[in-house]
């Protein structure tokens, strides 16, 4: 929807401005600021017009009495039944907006409001005759706030980028945090030093120079529902109600299609709430790059969902114009990030944009809470396994997997990739297990990589450790668990609202729905695995709407064609990025190792393709941010 910005006990307005200008590009419909003296603070937002598109919606938003005001970033999904709610209280709307009825909640209700909140948000809400400061992230972290502290001033953002316009913080990166075994950081670590993240369902006080940072929701698991029928219903219904809500806006909205389970039964429940035109969007590859994935071909399966549900489809190939798009994705991600998705995601943003599609349901989430990742039966398989075959022959297995090539010069070999992914952690306990499952190091890799480090006093495994060894739980619902409260959060929704913002679009997630969520984690694990069938509830519920082939294709994920990048185009921006010499110099990994991954990834002998493009686009972080003023992205030419 926009940015948001604030400086607290700090800086002027001239600042202020300065940082909402970095992030334009989030609201492009308008900007507004307002600086309060007395109070030494101000605040800041562009807008990306969806509700209400007269000025009565713009931001910030001030009450009639002009002591309350608020900026806010995201959706209320439920704001015509607040605003019904609010008005039997006594509350009185100018606007048609839902910032107003935020703000109106509030007033009325205070922190126990983001209870009542069904949506995606980021906001702050000031008390001007107090100056007490109010914010909070949603509950499933998806829209993103970033904040720092300097002296007994309080700085915040939407984007990191903006924090960084602010002369007195200065970009450093944070060792502890990037040494980690995955592509990502867990709030509230950023890669920077100094510089958080407001973890999902959290709130902050800002009052007098402090600062109180807490939790105000959680999932909590409990495995009740057995009733398969009975939850099909209640699951369905509750998927129907998120995406009629998410379809309300004052602009077109269009739908991610990658003719997989999620997005397709997106889609068709979309048409059932329109009669009118609907776009869909979806990505392909060029016949040369698919030969390296070695995956089904969403378009096909796109092409089949948008004939039947009559939905108007662009589709286009993706192109390796590696050297503008990746330094402008590091850009705009801000974090230490690494996913090619992203560029997917921004290049369909950017297509739905250029046809006047400001708003994009997605299926981003299914798999997390829906029991969809590969790594989750690959996981339970393994504990199968390890009861059935010893140790000394799962060793033997493992080194003679080790000699199958899983490329040649001209072709992936997908049955040796996936073979030998998944003896790298099928002999690990339950909690390395699943966290070296999904393409992060394992403890040996990670002691490798960063020169005799302990995997275990990483943060990235104290981090999640509780949440994997919550007792009572069975292995499928910690591992969902932890996906949801992690992976989901800080990977797939982080890249998702960067990407398609740096377009200026804003994306839904329905399936991350907090009520879809909450009714999920009540139901017992034999309903998202159920005799080696993922996402046997969700499936059932397609069944409802969908060709039994698109329900039942096989999985592919949401990616870029990677293999073939990393072999082709980006070969020689990668012998030049991560040379032995600049490994050295930047001084994170071991630079022998480094040159090992490069080396095996091309002889074909392992598939090393994600954990280069991680290191790689790390050194591009360190070069756009911590190694210069950062004002944009760097050039790789």
């Amino acid at each position: 929807m926009c940015s948001i910005a604030g400086l607290m006990n700090c800086g002027d307005a001239t600042l202020l401005d300065q940082m909402s200008a970095r992030m334009r590009h989030r609201g492009p419909d308008g900007s507004g600021l307002n600086w309060f003296p007395e109070l030494g603070c101000g605040l800041a937002h562009n807008r990306l017009a969806i509700l209400d598109l007269t000025d009565q919606g713009a931001q910030p938003m001030a009450s009639e009495d002009g002591r309350h005001w608020i900026v806010f970033n995201g959706e209320i999904y439920n704001h015509r039944e607040l605003r019904v709610e609010l008005e039997s209280r006594g509350h009185e709307f100018h606007s048609t907006s839902d910032t107003e009825v935020l703000m109106a909640g509030l007033v009325e209700w205070g922190e126990d409001c983001l209870n009542r909140l069904n949506g995606m948000f980021a906001f702050a809400w000031l008390d001007r005759s107090s100056g007490r400061l109010f914010g909070a992230r949603d509950h499933l972290g998806i829209k993103p706030l970033y904040y720092t502290q300097v002296g007994s001033g309080f700085i915040f953002a939407s984007e990191i980028k903006a924090l960084l316009a602010c002369p007195f913080i200065k970009a450093e990166r944070d060792e502890e945090e990037l040494r980690t075994p995955a592509r990502f950081q867990i709030s509230p670590s950023t890669g920077f030093k100094g510089i958080s993240k407001l973890p999902p369902a959290h709130c902050f006080t800002w009052y007098e120079g402090r600062l109180d940072v807490r939790q105000y929701w959680s999932i909590e698991p409990t495995e009740t529902v057995g009733n398969e029928a009975e939850a099909e219903e209640e699951i369905a219904h509750l998927i129907d109600l998120a995406v009629r809500r998410q379809m309300v806006a004052d602009v077109p909205v269009g739908t991610f299609l990658s003719g997989g389970l999620d997005s397709s039964l997106i889609s068709a429940l979309m048409r059932r709430e329109s009669s009118g035109p609907i776009h869909a969007f979806t990505i392909k590859f060029s016949a040369q790059d698919q030969k390296f994935e070695q995956t089904s071909e969403d378009v096909v399966y796109a092409r089949r969902v948008a004939r039947q549900f009559d939905l108007k489809l662009h589709e286009f190939e993706v192109e390796p114009k590696i050297t503008e798009l990746l330094p402008k994705m590091v850009w705009h991600l801000d974090e230490p990030l690494s996913d090619p998705a992203a560029i997917n995601t921004c290049l369909i943003s950017q297509a739905a944009r250029d046809v006047g599609i400001v708003v994009l349901l997605n299926g981003v989430g299914g798999d997390e809470v829906f029991g969809g990742y590969r790594k989750h039966l690959a996981c339970e398989r393994a504990g199968q396994y390890q009861s059935l075959v010893p140790a000394w022959a799962r060793s033997l297995v493992q080194g003679a997997a080790g000699m199958l090539p899983v490329a040649t010069s001209r072709r992936g070999l997908l049955p040796a990739r996936v073979l030998k992914r998944f003896l790298s952690y099928a002999s690990l306990p339950e909690t390395e297990r699943y966290l070296a499952s999904d393409l992060s190091l394992n403890p040996a890799g990670y002691a490798e990589l960063y020169a005799g480090a302990d995997y275990h006093q990483s943060l990235f495994w104290k981090q999640q450790r509780a949440t994997l060894e919550s007792p009572g739980l069975s292995y499928l619902t910690r591992m969902c668990l932890n996906d949801t409260r992690v992976f989901l959060p800080e990977h797939n929704l982080t890249y998702s609202d960067k990407a398609s913002m740096a377009a200026g679009v804003e994306t839904r997630p329905a399936l991350v729905d907090k009520d879809v969520v909450t009714a999920m984690f009540r139901v017992i694990p034999q309903l998202r695995i159920q005799r080696g069938v993922q996402k046997h509830l969700l499936k059932r519920i397609g069944l409802r709407h969908l060709p039994h082939e698109v329900v039942h294709r096989p999985k592919a994920s949401f990616n870029s064609p990677l293999r073939s990048w990393v072999r082709g185009a980006l070969r020689g921006i990668v012998d030049d990025l991560l040379s032995n010499s600049q490994m050295k110099a930047r001084g994170l990994y071991d630079p022998k190792i480094v040159r090992r991954m490069i080396d095996n990834d091309r002889s074909g002998n392992e598939d090393n393709s994600m954990w280069i493009w991680n290191l790689l686009t790390t050194e591009i972080w360190h070069r756009t941010f911590i190694d210069r003023t950062p004002t944009g992205p760097v050039s790789l030419s």
